[in-house]
């Protein structure tokens, strides 16, 4: 008796754990766009200027003191080439040329000559919301909720939902039966 209800437990255990059904739930999916956003990040781009520039203290307030927390920062170098100080006015004109530092690679995306692509939003999974939609028996479609982290270079970028703190995203799983489960489309 003993040995067939030890033959039987191990017999049930090799079937739950070598489960080949093309059944998913929302642990699995989770797991497969966890892995998925790793691989493939989501993220915003903007430009950030490296060439020389000139800046109005009165025009370009917001651009100064976004550059100047970038320098705060450490993510940027100034090079302050020129100051002029107009008379029996407020505004000054800087002449400056910024540089990226160490700091800044996490954000970079793609540098040129005289601009760099930066990130300005990351998407990062909500481990809490996502909803499973049944298309076919081996196609599913998963939708969850990203939510948003502003990077520092955010001021330089254009938030595409300026008024949320997330996004939803659809993600397209195909189910093969050598592979199992897999993300084809987001």
């Amino acid at each position: 008796m003993k040995r067939y209800f030890i033959t039987t437990a191990i017999a049930l255990l090799g079937l739950v754990a070598c489960n080949t059904s093309n059944k998913i739930n929302t642990d699995e999916a989770m797991t497969l766009i966890t892995e998925y956003l790793e691989e493939n990040p989501q993220y915003e781009t903007g430009k950030f200027n490296t060439h020389k520039q000139k800046l109005v203290t009165d025009k370009d307030k917001e651009l100064i003191d976004a550059i100047q927390q970038l320098a705060e920062g450490g993510l940027i170098d100034i090079n302050n080439e020129k100051v002029r100080k107009r008379w029996f006015s407020k505004d000054s004109v800087y002449i400056i040329t910024p540089t990226l530092t160490q700091e800044a690679l996490p954000y970079l995306v793609k540098q040129n000559k005289n601009n760099a692509e930066v990130k300005t939003i990351i998407y990062k999974l909500n481990e809490k919301k996502i909803t499973m939609e049944k298309s076919t028996e081996k196609v599913m479609v998963c939708i969850a909720v990203l939510d948003k982290e502003k990077t520092p270079f955010y001021n330089f970028g254009k938030d595409p939902y300026p008024n949320a703190s997330f996004i939803t995203q659809k993600f397209k799983l195909k189910y093969n039966e050598k592979t199992g489960w897999k993300i084809i489309k987001k």
